[in-house]
């Protein structure tokens, strides 16, 4: 198994101006509470036999041996987006701008399961590929419902303190943005040492020693097959 994630982010603002009146140093930021909500999008995993052996072994980025088969692969890729409800104060100092409404999104857009094609779909080996890569799955599934609390908690608090200031909106919007942005990302950083710790935990020498025994006709078959590949 080999996990292969990315994170990306996207966020978005919508303007509400508030009848706060601005001070000759500049505008006073609105008073406004935050109201924090946090989504996941998490579809069901998909399985592929598209793949071989060798290619699979490419993707893995581990050395290859003659002993040595990587026969599946799970890839992952998880994004969160943000939008922002921002209420605005427009004074000779410029603009103050506070986050009224923050919606998180995070989204799994690519989970999959790959077994080479070299495995006969339904035989024992292959079910054993397939069962060492749903616990793969699993953790990713898992550790994306922990980070929602945690996601969350580093909103709140950014919301709570959190001003965009600039000469114009444009600029006091991007601000938030860009603080957002910042408040997330630890949470993000985080929930993905988690789960390569995991996948880690999963991906034990001894695991791959139980696997290399399991299914002795499918393992006697499957090497036949890759040395008649070999010669010719």
């Amino acid at each position: 198994m080999a996990l292969k994630s990315a994170t990306g982010a996207a966020l978005a603002i919508a303007l509400g101006l508030a009848a706060v009146p601005a001070s000759a140093a500049g505008p006073a930021c609105p008073p406004v509470q935050a109201q924090i909500r946090v989504t996941t999008m998490d579809p069901e995993p998909v399985l592929s036999t598209a793949l071989g052996i060798d290619a699979l072994h490419a993707e893995s980025g581990r050395p290859r041996s003659a002993a040595v088969h990587h026969l599946a692969l799970t890839s992952s890729r998880i994004e969160w987006h943000g939008e922002i409800d921002a209420r605005t104060v427009t004074g000779r100092g410029g603009v103050c701008a506070r986050p009224e409404r923050v919606v998180l999104s995070l989204v799994r857009t690519e989970h999959l399961i790959r077994i080479a094609r070299e495995l006969r779909r339904g035989s024992c080996l292959f079910r054993e590929a397939e069962a060492h890569e749903r616990r793969h799955v699993e953790v990713n599934r898992r550790i994306l419902r922990a980070a929602v609390a945690r996601t969350r908690r580093a909103a709140e608090r950014w919301a709570a303190t959190a001003e965009g200031r600039g000469a114009t909106e444009q600029e006091a919007l991007a601000a938030l943005q860009r603080g957002l942005r910042r408040a997330i990302e630890p949470a993000i950083a985080e929930m993905q040492r988690a789960q390569n710790a995991a996948h880690r935990a999963i991906d034990t020498e001894a695991e791959y020693r139980r696997l290399a025994r399991v299914c002795p006709a499918d393992q006697r078959a499957l090497r036949e097959r890759l040395r008649g590949i070999s010669a010719d």
